[in-house]
């Protein structure tokens, strides 16, 4: 059997590294032969949210573009075709549709409310061309559509799904694991992990920051993992690149994990990755008490909800005080990632669910 992965990004991008790459592997153990087909080229990447470079950005457009036109040549010579996010940008499903005039049948995944309209701050000018409404009937061409939580799985049956696999991210449990931290150290670190797409999530977050600084002054420091704050910084805030050599690494320098966000309709279909991944280094969660962070976290057992700005500066500082807690809480998330989020646990099923549309 051969798939084709129609993904947006290439390997930097975490949606589809963590949606379609990792499962590979188990696929071709499995005799199942596939080729990944990336939207944006390596080039395009480096500055897609980098403010301007609009001709670049034109021309790595085309190129990118004429590729995707291509896809539909090579769709022909496999089995089915897997759709992650979206196969192209801008403008209606014309690829999805044109599958569906080839005869060629796709399973969607989809890992975020991209049926809502959204634009990173950078590519604003753009917004105007992107089409979320085309995610709805992208949904009712394919013949399984995978969401990452129930959120996105009802909108799916709203759209008019055929039929629909909730799928949670999940993350590789043999190489996110926690770290031994060994000896004591002077200052507890508090962790964020992110793209420049969710770095404004952090900037509003600014104000429970200060106070815990100002509350566990030379207790605790706060490290901001791809992503940087605006303005100047104050003594105790860290902000380093990412990449994805070192992501593990600096994950593992966390010893308390942190996701805030607003109460919306594009946070309630957030797929609570970042608190899988702290949760899988053993460290506590803290998160907004939005969407799928609502099903994850047993508050105070396997992670903490914070609703407020007092509520997130009490727990934060109680976990700095507690080295105890932080352990306890940490090791109920890595038990509850390596039961329900795992790849051992998904792989078998993301096998299933394709070989299931490509029979039918």
């Amino acid at each position: 059997m051969k798939v084709l992965f129609i993904v947006p990004y290439p390997p930097q991008g975490a949606s589809n590294r963590f949606r379609v790459l990792q499962f590979l592997p188990f696929l071709h153990q499995e005799g199942i032969r596939t080729r990944v087909r990336p939207f944006y080229s390596d080039a395009f990447w480096r500055i897609l949210y980098q403010p301007g470079h609009y001709p670049k950005k034109f021309l790595y457009g085309l190129i990118c573009s004429l590729n995707r036109v291509l896809d539909l040549l090579r769709s022909i010579s496999y089995d089915i075709v897997f759709i992650h996010r979206e196969s192209f940008p801008i403008g209606p499903a014309w690829f999805e549709w044109l599958l569906q005039l080839l005869g060629r049948p796709y399973v969607y995944d989809f890992d975020d409310a991209i049926f809502l309209p959204n634009v990173a701050e950078s590519n604003r000018a753009l917004g105007r061309l992107k089409c979320p409404g085309k995610v709805a009937s992208i949904v009712r061409g394919s013949r399984v559509t995978i969401a990452g939580n129930n959120y996105l799985a009802e909108f799916a049956g709203r759209a008019g799904a055929r039929k629909i696999e909730i799928l949670p991210t999940v993350v590789d449990t043999a190489l996110f694991v926690p770290q031994d931290k060994g000896e004591e150290k002077n200052e507890v670190v508090i962790g964020w992990i992110g793209s420049p797409t969710t770095i404004e999530f952090l900037e509003n977050f600014r104000p429970v920051i200060d106070k815990v600084l100002t509350c566990c002054q030379g207790e605790a420091r706060f490290l901001v993992v791809g992503g940087h704050l605006t303005g100047e910084l104050q003594e105790g805030i860290n902000c380093l690149p990412w990449s994805l050599e070192s992501e593990i690494a600096l994950l593992q320098k966390f010893d308390i994990g942190i996701m805030p966000m607003p109460d919306n309709q594009w946070t309630r279909g957030k797929c609570a990755f970042k608190a899988i991944e702290y949760m899988a280094v053993g460290i506590p969660a803290v998160c907004s008490p939005v969407g799928m962070n609502l099903e994850l976290i047993d508050n105070t057992v396997n992670g903490f909800l914070a609703e407020d700005e007092k509520q997130w500066v009490d727990i934060l500082c109680r976990l700095v005080h507690d080295e105890a807690l932080r352990h306890k809480v940490g090791e109920a998330g890595r038990r509850l990632v390596e039961a329900r989020y795992s790849l051992l646990k998904a792989a078998p099923r993301f096998k299933a669910i394709i070989l299931d549309a490509a029979l039918v």
